[in-house]
């Protein structure tokens, strides 16, 4: 009730054709009314036996050989003379109607039935002289309707990615969508990237009946931003949507850390030295120093490998009594300190 559009096939409804009612009725009010001259659509008709159903039908209601399937459309022969038939001029109108816009096979039942809407203010004693002068052979097949070509393949619809920027090294992914389910055996699309920072696979399959997948998308490190397109492809149809690959922001140092921070004379702890982000290429070489090296040592520096975001390195003590000691570590321009308490047995 909430949509005109054309009922889903195989459906029937109160009409075995699937066909709303209403739309071809013949009314009363179009009849009588003398404002309106003309009656401008088809009108509903129904036959004693029926053979399938073409569109705008949806459903089906006997297989009679020879008969007319649902949805077949007539029409009143342009060389039959209405005002022979009836000399009534609203009876003219509905002659006239079946004549321009026809009738369409909506039911099984009487033979050549056109129906009105319910109105006692109908006549039969001029309705009934006006088609019982209409015959069968007065009309003709102008259409046997028409059955729309089967619904195209599915075609790519869109490409998505999530998200439209990353940082080098990150992963984005993109989603695949159809404009209908896949057929039997997937759809294959294509995929390429224009952008240098960014590799894609380069085919993914859409699962049968399936209307959209996912697949991801990795890229490598810049040191500038580099921007440029992914783009699929099925069926002849491509989609492109842009992908921006930023360079990472440079690793600084974020803190140095002592595991444990208290140990006893002689014993050794190990320290841990922390980038905001992953090493560059070639790596981070963080420089170490103590406060009092006759107490505690570090080495002169230690490496944090390319892509990673810490490296470890040893404190070894020597000095008998208890005391304090400041390791620090540099890298970048920042320099990060914790304390190493060693305290006697």
């Amino acid at each position: 009730m909430n949509t005109n559009n054309r009922r889903p096939d195989t459906w029937t409804s109160a009409d075995a054709a699937g066909l709303a009612i209403l739309p071809g009725l013949v009314r009363y009010d179009e009849v009588y009314d003398p404002a309106i001259t003309e009656i401008r659509h088809a009108l509903r008709v129904t036959v004693r036996a029926s053979n399938g159903y073409v569109f705008p039908a949806s459903h089906r209601a006997g297989s009679t050989s020879g008969a007319l399937p649902m949805g077949a459309r007539l029409r009143l022969k342009s060389s039959v003379n209405i005002t022979q038939r009836t000399s009534d001029p609203n009876m003219q109108k509905i002659l006239r109607a079946m004549q321009k816009f026809g009738l369409i096979v909506a039911d099984n039942g009487s033979d050549m039935y056109i129906t009105g809407t319910y109105d006692t203010r109908w006549n039969n004693d001029i309705l009934n002289p006006a088609f019982g002068n209409v015959t069968a052979s007065d009309l003709e097949v102008i259409e046997l309707g028409y059955n729309p070509a089967p619904t195209s393949q599915a075609s790519l619809n869109s490409l998505g990615l999530n998200p439209l920027t990353v940082i080098g090294g990150q992963t984005a992914t993109g989603t695949i969508a159809l404009t209908s389910p896949a057929p039997s055996g997937g759809a294959l699309v294509t995929l390429s990237s224009a952008n240098p920072a960014a590799t894609v696979p380069s085919s993914v399959t859409v699962p049968a009946n399936s209307s959209s997948t996912n697949f991801t998308i990795n890229t490598t490190s810049v040191s500038a931003t580099t921007a440029g397109n992914i783009t699929a492809t099925y069926a002849g149809v491509s989609k492109s949507t842009a992908l921006v690959v930023n360079a990472a922001a440079p690793a600084t140092l974020s803190s140095v850390t002592l595991n444990p921070s208290m140990v006893v004379v002689g014993s050794s702890s190990t320290g841990t030295v922390n980038l905001t982000s992953p090493a560059p290429t070639g790596g981070a070489v963080v420089t170490l120093a103590s406060s009092n090296s006759t107490r505690a040592s570090v080495p002169p520096s230690v490496t944090i490998p390319a892509g990673a975001s810490s490296a470890t390195f040893n404190v070894a003590t020597t000095v008998n009594r208890k005391t304090s000691v400041s390791i620090a570590a540099t890298y970048g321009g920042v320099t990060k300190s914790a304390t190493l308490t060693m305290v006697r047995r």
